[in-house]
């Protein structure tokens, strides 16, 4: 994860997926580059892979 975004994505990864999120476009970005950083720091896939599972995370969430 890029330092200098570490505590923001840090914290929007704790509060996780919100109705916020899902209805701000620039937020649901932020949120997908955040969760993508953590994927491959965590799981050590490739970034191009941990954006696809992010977004495709933050989909099946949104459409609750």
């Amino acid at each position: 994860m890029p330092s200098g975004s570490s505590l923001k994505c840090k914290i929007t990864l704790e509060k996780g997926i919100t109705k916020e999120i899902c209805s701000d476009f620039r937020k649901t970005r932020s949120y997908v580059m955040c969760r993508a950083w953590d994927l491959v720091s965590k799981e050590k896939i490739p970034f191009r892979d941990a954006i696809r599972a992010a977004w495709e995370e933050v989909t099946r969430a949104c459409m609750k």
